[in-house]
C-alpha cells in the first residue's frame, strides 16, 4: 500500500507498453526505470493514444513502500476496471458515498466538472464515485468525459445513479427512494406565453410538431424516454425492501401531515417502482405537474408513470447509451435512484409561489441517508456475487431498453 502523497502517472501520445511501476520509498515520484520481472510481462498491455491523460492517485497513509500494477485492461488500455461506479450530481449526494464506502482514493480525469474534477475510489479500485455537476449540460459532459477516458474500462460495470429529486404527492414522500424504469425528458416542447392561449387550452405547452397542447410530438430528438433494465431495477428494489428507511426529522413529518391522508405523501417513506421526469427548469405547481403527466402519458403510450423530477437523468443516460453501441460501457447495467427530497406540488392552503419559496420542507437529509441505505445493499450484494451473479449479468433485461430510436436495437413497447 502507498504512503500519503501524489502520485502522476502520464499515458504519452506514443504508443508504448506499460509495465509495473515501483514507486521509491523516499520519493514522491515513480522511478524512470520500471521494475520488471518476466511473469509480469505477460499482464502488461500497450496503449495507443493522441492525447497525453494525467492520472493524480492521493492514497491514504499507509506503510512507506507499495507497487501499483497496471493491469490487463479493455479496449482503450485501461489501468482501472470497477465494478460499481456511484453517479452524484452535487456535494451533498457525494458526501454520504465517498464517507460511508471509503473512497479515499481520488483519480483526476481531464474534462470532468470544474467543481467535481476527481473520480473516489475504494483502495481496490472495484467501487467507484464521481460527481457529475447539476443540470443536462453538466451531466451529459461529465458522463461522456469520464466514458472516453482510456482509463477506465466499464464493460462490465455496474452504474448506479443516486441523487435527490422532487416528488409527486401522489405516489411519494419526503424520503421515499423511488427506481424508475423510464426516464423521461420533459423540457421538449414549445411555449407559448400562458396569458395568450386560447381559452380551452390548459396550459401554453405544446408537443413539438404539433399545433396545439397534448397532441403526440411528430418531430422526435431521440432523448425524450429512455427505458431501463428492469429485472436489474426489480433487484435493486428486493434487496431495498430489507432496509429501514429514515422517517426523516419532526418537520418533515409535520409538513407530510398538511396532504390529504389519502396521498402517499401523507406516509412514512417508501420503496417505489415509479418514473422520473428530467427538466433543467426547477418547477412547481399543479398546472406544471398536469404537464409533466401529460407529456408522461403521450411520448410512453401511457406505460411510464411520473412520480419525480430532477435535472440530469435523461441527458447520463443518452450519454451511456451511446457508449453501448461501441462495447465502452453495457447500457444493461444502469440502475437510477431518486430520493425524494420535496414536494412538486403545495398541500391544500399554500399557493404555489408561497409554497415554493417559503415552505420549508427541509427533506434532503432523510433523502440522500435513505439513497445510501437502499443503494449500499446493492453495491454489496455485486461486491459479494460478483462471481455467481453479476460478472456475467445474471439480470438481463426481459423488457426493451434504450431511446426512442430504439438504438440499441429491440422493439420499444411505447411506440404509437
Amino acid at each position: 500500500m502507498l504512503a500519503a502523497n501524489l502520485l502522476t502517472l502520464a499515458l504519452a501520445p506514443a504508443a508504448l507498453a506499460f509495465p509495473l511501476f515501483k514507486r521509491s520509498a523516499n520519493s514522491s515520484n515513480f522511478l524512470d526505470t520500471p521494475q520488471v520481472n518476466s511473469s509480469e510481462i505477460a499482464n502488461n498491455f500497450t496503449i495507443s493514444t493522441n492525447a497525453t491523460q494525467t492520472v493524480s492517485l492521493i492514497q491514504p497513509a499507509s506503510t512507506s513502500t507499495g507497487d501499483i500494477s497496471v493491469g490487463s485492461g479493455g479496449k482503450f488500455g485501461s489501468i482501472f476496471k470497477p465494478k460499481v461506479f456511484i453517479v452524484n450530481m452535487f456535494t451533498r449526494e457525494e458526501t454520504t458515498w465517498i464517507t460511508n464506502e471509503n473512497l479515499t482514493v481520488n483519480i483526476t480525469v481531464p474534462m470532468l466538472s470544474p467543481l467535481y474534477p476527481h473520480v473516489h475510489s475504494n483502495e481496490n479500485f472495484t467501487v467507484m464515485s464521481f460527481t457529475t455537476g447539476e443540470g443536462e449540460i453538466n451531466a451529459a459532459s461529465s458522463i461522456t468525459a469520464l466514458l472516453m477516458s482510456p482509463l477506465f474500462d466499464f464493460s462490465e460495470t455496474y452504474f448506479i445513479v443516486s441523487g435527490i429529486a422532487g416528488g409527486s404527492p401522489n405516489l411519494t414522500t419526503i424520503g421515499s427512494v423511488t427506481f424508475p424504469k423510464y426516464a423521461v425528458q420533459v423540457g421538449l416542447a414549445y411555449e407559448i406565453d400562458s396569458r395568450e392561449i386560447p381559452s380551452d387550452w390548459p396550459y401554453g405547452y405544446v408537443n413539438f410538431g404539433t399545433n396545439r397542447t397534448n397532441m403526440p410530438p411528430s418531430t422526435i430528438y431521440g432523448s425524450e424516454i429512455f427505458e431501463l433494465n428492469e429485472n436489474l431495477r426489480n433487484r435493486a428494489m428486493w434487496l431495498a425492501s430489507n432496509v429501514s428507511l429514515s422517517n426523516g426529522t419532526v418537520g418533515n413529518v409535520a409538513f407530510r401531515d398538511r396532504y390529504n391522508s389519502s396521498l402517499a405523501a401523507y406516509q412514512p417513506p417508501k420503496i417505489v417502482a415509479c418514473d422520473t421526469a428530467t427538466s433543467d427548469v426547477y418547477w412547481s405547481g399543479n398546472n406544471i405537474a398536469k404537464v409533466v403527466e401529460d407529456f408522461f402519458a403521450v411520448i410512453s403510450n401511457n406505460t411510464a408513470t411520473y412520480c419525480s423530477t430532477q435535472q440530469e437523468d435523461n441527458a447520463t443516460l443518452e450519454a451511456i447509451m451511446r457508449a453501448a453501441q461501441f462495447g465502452i460501457a453495457d447500457y444493461n447495467r444502469v440502475v437510477i435512484q431518486r430520493g425524494i427530497s420535496d414536494f412538486d406540488r403545495a398541500p391544500p392552503g399554500l399557493n404555489a409561489t408561497e409554497f415554493f419559496f417559503d415552505a420549508n420542507q427541509g427533506g434532503s437529509r432523510a433523502a440522500v441517508n435513505n439513497l445510501y441505505t437502499v443503494g449500499s445493499v446493492l453495491v454489496n450484494d455485486i461486491i459479494e456475487n460478483w462471481d455467481s451473479l453479476y460478472q456475467v449479468n445474471h439480470f438481463q433485461p426481459g423488457n426493451y431498453i434504450g431511446d426512442y430510436f430504439e438504438t440499441l436495437g429491440g422493439d420499444k413497447n411505447f411506440k404509437k
